[in-house]
């Protein structure tokens, strides 16, 4: 594969510092073994962490009732649309079919055999398994005044996820790529099995809770952990690629569950093969990103010669000099050589801390709060909303999540052709105006309301994943997976709502479209004051990331402020001459 950029130029120098992750992968090459192992590994764990997550549009799906008819229906075996029932019941069942829910309907519609007297409150249900045979909500009777438990679950799920994202999100950075993946994959799979072992709605919403909290911690892990891995010139294909296997695994989702219609058999099904991942901790070796902020070279070194030897390369030698005391380059002013960091730039916390002290970085941060939030709640809004689009639950789960492959693969090149900060405006407000098209379309014209979220899911799943890949290259390694995991905790308050909005979509189909377009319209405008990081080595540190402010469209701050600094140290320098 062809190498662009400048940081590939610059790798080819003798000049390039020790432990130059950027140069070491110039040199050992793009599509090695190296890196194909991490493709593969990586590939086959985020099939999971999402699909998660929205296997909930199947296991905690409700599927058509009715009260139980006491002495009509057959306590052992009742059917939904039972021999006793004749046309006139079966016709006022399908016309009315929430007076048949929660209360009896008319006594006069009732067939002689009903030993109903006194109380027209139904305290038992028979369901329609023509879809799902079983569902939490058959199971633990969530319906009439508990109807309102799904939608909690699927939110206390999201709230997990945020608070995963902050407690665990940081793991990576505390105690390396490695470990994390493997404590995740464990906290992940444990409580995903003991979902199906739930004997009641408490103990299937405790579960889930702290199911949620690992899934996108997973996720952030090993994505941290594949592109500190991969040559500079790939990277951004490679996170496309991950995430277009993250859909695979929807969809494969979706088809499982079109296969298994019952719920507990659909989560081990779902949550077996997902203890893979556990293994990767004896298969991929640590992140050297990692390794070289926190000093450890003689580690760091090790892998780099193992890589070289897989891949059938050679590293300059002067690359892997392990470091002893500070360089001569450090020395210098503005020095950012991975083997002299400050102690901002070694420590994730000091880190985080010069990052909100740093106007610029701070702003960068809150404009990508923003963009977090709304990619979420947008992607996960239309994703439980596709409940909605038709009867055929199964047949829009795989609509909704098909569009997604496409937007992937298109935007793969379109980060590389228009820049990450293009490609996020524009996917923000075409995004916006497609949702806002589906919101105002009237309902009888069901086409187009499909078409017109489909485009808007194509569109918003674009965005998600060049969000993923502009915030993993604006700040700096030593609290890059912090930053992440602030990120994705803001990111989850938007998807807190998302089933909250689906449920407002059963009632009013138009709204949710409405808010999800007005939401995206407003983010994508706030998203053109982010640098533009095409052709730029990912910042190593706190300095490196300031100086991304010169690919904003009005460079100020932290640059000019960086600017005003060097004169002052140059006329020390000249002084003192």
């Amino acid at each position: 594969m062809k190498s662009s950029g400048k940081r590939d130029v610059a790798s080819s120098s003798k000049n390039d510092a020790a432990f130059d992750a950027d140069a070491i992968l110039f040199h050992l090459g793009s599509t090695g073994w190296f890196q194909f192992r991490f493709f593969i590994c990586l590939a086959y764990a985020v099939l999971f962490p999402t699909a998660t997550i929205l296997v909930f549009n199947f296991t905690g799906a409700t599927p058509a009732h009715r009260c139980f008819v006491d002495g009509c229906d057959d306590s052992i075996s009742p059917q939904y649309l039972a021999e006793w029932m004749d046309p006139a019941v079966i016709r006022d069942l399908h016309i009315n079919a929430k007076e048949w829910q929660c209360e009896f309907p008319k006594f006069a519609i009732l067939s002689d055999c009903a030993n109903i007297t006194t109380n027209d409150v139904c305290d038992g249900w028979i369901f329609d398994k023509s879809i799902f045979s079983s569902t939490i909500v058959t199971d633990f009777l969530l319906v009439c005044n508990d109807s309102w438990k799904p939608t909690f679950v699927s939110s206390l799920t999201m709230g997990g996820i945020m608070v995963g994202a902050f407690f665990l999100g940081p793991l990576p950075d505390i105690i390396g790529r490695r470990k994390s993946v493997l404590i995740l994959s464990l906290w992940v799979s444990v409580f995903g099995i003991g979902l199906s072992f739930s004997r009641n709605y408490e103990e299937f919403a405790v579960l889930r809770f702290l199911n949620g909290m690992g899934c996108i911690a997973l996720m952030q892990a090993l994505a941290i952990w594949g592109v500190e891995a991969i040559a500079s010139n790939v990277r951004v294909k490679f996170i496309f690629v991950i995430y277009c296997f993250q859909s695979l695994g929807n969809l494969l989702t979706g088809l499982l569950a079109y296969l298994v219609r019952d719920w507990v058999t659909l989560q081990l099904y779902l949550f077996i093969p997902m203890t893979v991942t556990v293994t990767y901790f004896f298969v991929l070796p640590e992140s050297t990103r990692w390794l070289t902020v926190k000093k450890r070279y003689a580690e760091a070194k090790k892998i780099y010669e193992r890589a070289a030897l897989l891949n059938k390369s050679e590293i300059p030698p002067h690359l892997l000099l392990i470091p002893v005391g500070d360089p001569p380059e450090c020395l210098s002013v503005g020095a950012s050589s991975p083997s002299c960091n400050s102690p901002e730039d070694a420590s994730p916390w000091i880190s985080i801390w010069h990052i909100f002290k740093t106007t610029c970085l701070l702003r960068r941060l809150l404009i990508l709060f923003c963009t977090w939030a709304s990619a979420m709640l947008s992607y996960y809004g239309l994703s439980y909303s596709a409940s909605n689009l038709s009867n055929d639950v199964h047949l829009n789960f795989v609509l909704i999540i098909l569009v997604e492959i496409p937007a992937y693969v298109i935007g793969m090149f379109a980060v590389d052709l228009l820049g990450r900060r293009a490609v996020i405006t524009i996917t923000f407000m075409l995004g916006g105006t497609f949702c806002l098209l589906a919101g105002i379309v009237p309902h009888d014209h069901y086409e187009l309301i499909v078409g017109f979220s489909l485009v808007g899911k194509f569109f918003i799943s674009m965005q998600l994943v060049t969000v993923n890949v502009i915030t993993a290259e604006l700040f700096p390694t030593a609290s890059r997976g912090l930053t992440i995991g602030l990120c994705s905790t803001m990111g989850k308050m938007g998807g807190i709502f998302a089933p909250i909005m689906s449920a407002m979509g059963a009632a009013d189909r138009s709204l949710p479209y409405v808010i999800f377009g007005g939401i995206n319209l407003t983010v994508g405008m706030l998203s053109l004051m982010l640098p533009e990081t095409k052709d730029l080595p990912i910042p190593a540190t706190i300095q490196d990331a300031k100086d991304l402010e010169l690919k904003t469209l009005d460079s100020f701050g932290c640059f000019r402020k960086r600017q005003r600094q060097s004169t002052i140290a140059l006329n020390t320098s000249t002084n003192s001459i």
